[in-house]
């Protein structure tokens, strides 16, 4: 899930292509920082990550700054300009270089049909090849802590859907004109909304009561969705007497990315909370902006990949095609996988933040550049490919929208000898602005044309996919107060599409970093993830406690 702390967008006007003098764009950017981090004052001197800021609320500060300045800023301005002074100066300089008009930029349609997005391509592509199954399917667990009424909660659920065009789309069968999305309208009424309760026998509790609840929804999981049909959430109670009620959401990766679950928990309160206080639910029937339009306007701007995106992703592909050659094969794709898990006290997060914020360096940035380094030893190179996924809501009408908006793309994160913690986060940094300047297509379309060249897959040049996430925070005054539960655990269902291997990063309230790692079995090496778990954790306490040390990379390489 991804970290939204679910603040409203600010009812600001944009301003004027005439009045875009200094004070005018510093009043917009303070404005704008205060509302994201929660600080009353800001100075000349403040740096938005040692504030408090994060890769996700940068992205969503860029896309404010892009609608109260009505300009198509980039988004790694506020990595590569994070203190204010600084980030006012480079906005109003890159006001002078926006060549991107009004009528370029996305606007509603009000189209309940279109065609699909990159995204949605993408997935339908898996989905044709397998059938109907649950590989796109999320589960996304909570625990209320406080008695809800199933009724009521029901209702809530109806709102969502009738909020949220991305719920109720539906998949034609093409008729030889390309994929296309239609958001179904039909009559449906909170009675002929999918949820289950399910009251836990009186003797039920623990482990018993635990493994109960996992069958069903597991059984749930299972169920693939009917992609005609047009209704893309469906959703479990469970009643407990022995711990909080558990509602569970089942969604479609067809409609949904990480940033549009918090939005749909938020929502989902939102419409509880009306409901028990005033009887009725009064928020927006429609997105402004909704992911068709995002498909509409995304089409619009295909075709030849930019010149300078070609050359960064023929760097980055024979990068890592370089050090594959000079170590062992690649180990065959698993069908299995298995996971482990540490946690490291607050200290480490702590002294993390105590110096990677004055490089403009995000959590995320940090835990990948560790990540990088346990691999270059573990594995013997001298750059990891770390594939991750990037937000990719450019702008402010985007950012409350439910829909399938994020990207994959991949890093070719530098780990040469002698390279300290601080050089291999500023390495990453740089890799990741780039990354982000150069998505302007599917990674599989970037990365096709040097692998074809270079004999290879783009998912072989992956090492590791990386995540971070934080926990979701419910709007204050909610009535229906819900604690997500992250998966931590044992896995739902085997995979067989999923990554080699991947590392996820949880940082909770309290300061402790929760590390899993998930990797494919393999029979000759069952103590690999293992390794690979240990490593990391080596080098996340070696960047919190060392920066400046030297990373001596492992003189006995293990192989893939």
């Amino acid at each position: 899930m991804g970290n939204d702390e679910g603040e409203t967008l600010m009812d600001t006007a944009p301003v004027p292509h005439g009045r875009r003098d200094t004070r005018t764009v510093a009043d917009s950017a303070r404005r704008c920082w205060q509302d994201l981090l929660h600080v009353p004052e800001i100075d000349d001197g403040a740096h938005f990550f040692a504030l408090g800021g994060h890769s996700m609320l940068a992205t969503r500060l860029m896309s404010r700054m892009r609608k109260a300045l009505d300009a198509d800023l980039p988004t790694g301005l506020i990595f590569d300009h994070p203190v204010f002074a600084d980030f006012v100066t480079r906005t109003i300089a890159a006001l002078g270089e926006d060549s991107v008009t009004a009528d370029e930029r996305p606007r509603p349609s009000g189209r309940v049909t279109g065609p699909v997005s990159p995204q949605q391509e993408r997935l339908l592509r898996i989905e044709d090849a397998l059938g109907p199954s649950p590989v796109h399917s999320i589960v996304v667990p909570v625990a209320l802590d406080a008695p809800v009424d199933g009724a009521v909660l029901r209702l809530a659920l109806h709102a969502l859907l009738t909020r949220h065009g991305a719920l109720r789309l539906a998949f034609p069968t093409p008729d030889g004109g390309g994929a296309r999305q239609q958001v179904l309208v039909p009559p449906w009424a909170p009675g002929d909304v999918e949820l289950v309760e399910r009251d836990m026998p009186v003797s039920a509790g623990g482990q018993a009561e635990e493994a109960a609840i996992l069958k069903e929804v597991r059984l749930a999981h299972l169920k693939p969705f009917d992609l005609m049909r047009g209704n893309l959430l469906r959703a479990q109670l469970f009643r407990r007497r022995h711990a909080a009620d558990l509602l569970v959401l089942h969604l479609h990766h067809l409609a949904v990315d990480g940033v549009s679950q918090t939005v749909l928990l938020d929502d989902l309160a939102e419409a509880y909370t009306q409901l028990v206080t005033e009887g009725h639910v009064h928020m927006a029937d429609s997105d402004a902006l909704t992911h068709i339009d995002y498909a509409l306007h995304r089409g619009g701007r295909q075709g030849d990949v930019a010149a300078d995106s070609r050359r960064h992703w023929t760097r980055v592909a024979r990068d890592l095609a370089a050090d594959l050659a000079a170590t062992a094969e690649l180990a065959p794709r698993g069908i299995r996988y298995v996971r482990r898990g540490a946690e490291l006290d607050a200290s480490v997060l702590h002294g993390l933040h105590a110096w990677a914020g004055t490089e403009g360096a995000t959590d995320f940035v940090v835990a990948t550049a560790a990540v990088a380094a346990a691999l270059a030893g573990h594995l013997g190179r001298r750059h990891v490919g770390i594939g991750t996924l990037l937000d990719n809501r450019a702008h402010a009408a985007h950012e409350r929208t439910v829909g399938p908006f994020a990207n994959s793309t991949l890093l070719a994160v530098p780990v040469p000898a002698g390279a300290t913690p601080r050089d291999i986060v500023r390495a990453t940094r740089a890799q990741l602005a780039e990354a982000r300047r150069c998505a302007d297509s599917p990674l599989d379309d970037l990365l096709g044309p040097p692998c074809d060249i270079l004999g290879l897959r783009p998912d072989d040049l992956v090492d590791v996919v990386v995540a971070f996430d934080r926990p979701y925070r419910a709007p204050a005054g909610s009535a229906l107060r819900m604690s997500p539960l992250y998966d931590h655990g044992g896995l739902l269902v085997p995979s067989a599409l999923g990554p080699r291997l991947s590392v996820t990063l949880f940082a909770h309230e309290t300061g402790t970093l929760r590390i899993t790692v998930e990797h494919t079995e393999d029979p000759e090496d069952p103590q690999r993830p293992d390794a690979v778990l240990s490593a990391v954790v080596g080098a996340l306490r070696l960047f919190a406690e060392a920066p400046d040390a030297i990373v001596v990379p492992s003189p006995a390489a293990v192989p893939r």
